[in-house]
């Protein structure tokens, strides 16, 4: 091994660590401060709430987190999250007999969407940011026109179960996601998928050399996130009972917010789902807390944007840390060989 690639693969492990203790400490604050102004907090209705956010932002950000590891984005997702949930309330038209053939038009429609960004940021190359931010527009405005300007209607109740219901304490939710957590976890370490997706994500021009399929990879991450937005769609529909423009909206950034927290890479190639995780618990405790203290929105926007943009800063400041002159901003080729055994 070179000098070069262990003090890259130095530099990685720095980062990983001081990401993940600076979000688990995080959370641990959040945690104190909880016990100490709003003991409330620690009830048995508010944890299962949490369960249950961890669960709708959790499955969210598992198919970022997918998308951010080839380096792209995704911000469509609250968009295909909002148009599920137009399409379940419209189509069934509140009843029950008719939620499958709801159901399956929600998952083409909102593949579509996926679809959509994968061949703007692949085929024709737009930048990931545009691309997606474009098909947010185009599917709420879509949305828009269906409804004619009120996006609103009822879900049949038996949906409910998918969102509002439990098994012995453990919300749907929350089970819903440990169960995709675990699928996805599996793939991303074990599988040649997962290998692929590293690979592309930290040197796509090395990963084409070795053979691997980059553009086909990229975009099946666009399917994989529609895919787990779709899901959450379905997920709070059956949560909240009707069209909820307010969550649709939060859960946009919020997956992202999650997952950058928790350690994923912003530039590809690094992170994880199971890194993602820790984001997704800090997000969904610090919003309950936040709402404890009667923050507001506003609070509780300001507090999310001061997280995010410490996890960043923590992302970005190893990169050169530790490394010679010589070797700062070049740890992305000579550890190419690392990215393909990164652990989620």
């Amino acid at each position: 091994m070179s000098t070069g690639t262990a003090a890259a693969r130095l530099g990685l492990t720095r980062a990983v660590v001081g990401q993940l203790a600076a979000s688990v400490g995080g959370l641990g604050l959040v945690l104190v401060l909880a016990a100490i102004l709003t003991p409330s907090f620690y009830s048995g209705a508010n944890l299962t709430l949490i369960l249950s956010q961890v669960g709708f932002i959790g499955v969210t950000a598992i198919g970022q987190t997918f998308v951010l590891l080839v380096g792209g984005i995704d911000l469509s997702v609250g968009a295909v999250i909002g148009l599920t949930m137009v399409t379940v309330a419209v189509v069934s038209g509140g009843h029950s007999a008719h939620l499958a053939p709801a159901i399956i038009l929600a998952f083409v429609l909102g593949l579509a969407v996926g679809a959509a960004n994968a061949f703007l940021t692949v085929v024709r190359r737009v930048p990931p940011f545009i691309a997606t931010f474009a098909s947010f527009t185009l599917t709420e405005g879509a949305v828009l026109a269906w409804t004619k300007g009120a996006p609103s209607g009822q879900i049949p109740a038996s949906l409910d179960p998918l969102g509002a219901g439990s098994v012995g304490p453990i919300p749907v939710p929350a089970l819903i996601f440990v169960g995709l957590l675990a699928v996805s976890a599996v793939a991303l370490a074990r599988g040649t998928y997962g290998r692929r997706i590293y690979a592309t994500g930290y040197n796509p021009v090395a990963a084409r050399m070795a053979g691997v399929p980059a553009k086909l990879v990229v975009a099946s991450t666009y399917l994989v996130c529609a895919g787990c937005a779709v899901l959450g769609g379905l997920m709070l529909s059956g949560y909240t009972g009707y069209v909820d423009n307010q969550l649709i909206g939060s859960l946009n950034l919020t997956s992202i917010a999650a997952a950058v927290v928790g350690g994923t890479s912003l530039a590809g190639g690094r992170g994880g789902v199971l890194r993602s995780t820790v984001g997704v618990v800090l997000i969904a405790v610090l919003n309950s807390f936040m709402v404890l203290v009667n923050a507001g929105n506003a609070g509780q926007l300001i507090i999310e944007g001061l997280v995010i943009l410490v996890a960043v800063w923590l992302q970005a400041r190893p990169r050169g840390a530790g490394l010679p002159a010589a070797q700062r901003g070049a740890p992305r080729e000579s550890a190419l060989a690392s990215s393909t055994n990164q652990q989620p």
